[in-house]
């Protein structure tokens, strides 16, 4: 039976990213880095750590790593938009509270000199730090201490096994601080929670760079929207008028159009993203079951106050978009509608002035021919009189004057039946003369 192609690499995937266990006290360093595809240099940076330590460097197409190193454990993870580079440190004795070294980049044998150069920018660092038991006297004033950082939101979860101490701000040595309690969780199954954690955090950040594009790109659509605004108003009252002309206000109409495009080329990826990163968020924070740690604010309640104003920012910016394409639409199809009317008025008076020049050359044509039957008739009369002139008129007793009188009529009238005969040789060949032309 032959196989496909996908079938392997879709199935593995379901185990590209494992879990490992997590026993006794420690902690877990994480950095990422935005990359927009191009991992070819921090990946280089990372093979030559690798081969320098006697290890094969990462696998071409490969998208997460995870080494055992000496006394610690390297992990990279690579994603559409985003590479993550951690450190582990476990399986330290600690009954109760944090390890001594807890938080002291000076301290840990971890390479963190070496991460700090790998050739990318970071945007964003986060170092977890798991203990024993909580220690007694915890309250939220000596862990602000202890984490650096203006508020905490703690929680627990396990049904009471752990406690959990987020800081969200940023301490001196650049990190994002974590503290984990644990009393009697499996190692098994911690290993699964500090990876929802160091996710959580993670994706905290990036489902907040939707907010710096809204803000980035904020001011352009609202021009946008004030000039729509106006250019409608400005439809209106012309469509409202019998002869108003619009054609003035489609290039302005174009123009918005256009920077509407733009903003949305600059925009879509990066509201989908954020749209995605706040699913996978709120999912982390679900599959944790947090519960509420007396005397300290939550982490879902800390998150809903901050977080949820620049979601909604996100997802209104979104929906501006949309609504301000469709308003350009319909002015589109408002100017374009009142432009065939005008073109069709424009027509109709075009016609009009035709048929008026058309009748006024009839005229001129009937005049001309007029005029043309009396000179033609006048120079037949005086051909008449040369050629009479020569008979002996006299002895037939005739006049010269009268043979000319009697002649003006008969002359008139073949005149007459001359161009009448070529006026209507024209109309007849006129017909023939078009469909000539059409058919070739």
């Amino acid at each position: 039976m032959q196989e496909h192609d996908l079938r392997r690499s879709l199935s593995d995937e379901l185990h590209a990213r494992a879990f490992h266990d997590f026993d006794g006290a420690g902690r877990f360093i994480r950095y990422v880095f935005l990359t927009s595809g191009d991992t070819a240099p921090v990946l280089d940076y990372i093979n030559e750590f690798l081969l320098t330590n006697g290890h094969d460097p990462i696998a071409s197409g490969a998208k997460f790593l995870r080494l055992d190193m000496d006394g610690y454990a390297l992990r990279v993870e690579q994603h559409t938009e985003f590479l993550s580079l951690s450190l582990i440190e476990k399986g330290h004795a600690a009954r109760t509270g944090l390890l001594k070294d807890a938080f002291d980049a000076t301290v840990t044998h971890l390479p963190l000199a070496w991460a700090r150069g790998i050739p990318a920018p970071v945007f964003h660092a986060i170092w977890l730090e798991i203990g024993g038991k909580p220690p007694a006297g915890t309250t939220p004033e000596t862990m602000k201490e202890r984490m650096q950082s203006r508020a905490i939101a703690s929680n627990q979860f396990g049904g009471g096994a752990a406690q959990l101490h987020f800081a969200f701000d940023i301490d001196e040595a650049g990190f994002s601080r974590i503290a984990l309690y644990n009393e009697k969780i499996s190692p098994n199954r911690m290993g699964r929670i500090v990876q929802r954690i160091v996710e959580l955090e993670t994706y905290r950040m990036l489902a907040l760079l939707g907010f710096a594009t809204v803000r980035e790109n904020g001011a352009t659509l609202g021009r946008i929207e004030r000039t729509v605004g106006g250019l409608t108003t400005d439809l209106a009252a012309q469509i409202k008028q019998s002869h108003g002309q619009v054609q003035q206000l489609l290039s302005v109409l174009s123009a918005q159009a256009a920077d509407l495009e733009g903003v949305y080329s600059k925009t879509s990826y990066r509201l989908a993203a954020t749209k995605a990163y706040e699913a996978i968020l709120m999912d982390r924070i679900a599959s944790l079951q947090f519960s509420r740690l007396d005397g300290f604010q939550g982490v879902s309640g800390f998150l809903g106050r901050r977080m949820t104003p620049a979601l909604d920012s996100c997802r209104a910016f979104a929906e501006r978009l949309s609504r301000l394409s469709e308003r350009i639409t319909r002015a589109g199809d408002l100017l374009q509608t009142q432009t065939e009317m005008i073109i069709q008025r424009q027509n109709r008076d075009l016609l009009s002035s035709m048929n008026a020049r058309a009748r006024q050359q009839l005229r001129l044509q009937q005049t001309v021919e007029r005029l043309s039957i009396a000179a033609v008739t006048y120079y037949g009369v005086g051909l008449v009189g040369y050629l009479a002139k020569p008979l002996p008129l006299g002895d037939w007793g005739w006049d010269i004057n009268l043979v000319k009188a009697s002649a003006v009529p008969a002359i008139a009238f073949l005149v007459w039946l001359a161009v009448r005969g070529v006026r209507s040789h024209i109309e007849e060949a006129r017909p023939e003369d078009s469909g000539e032309t059409r058919d070739g």
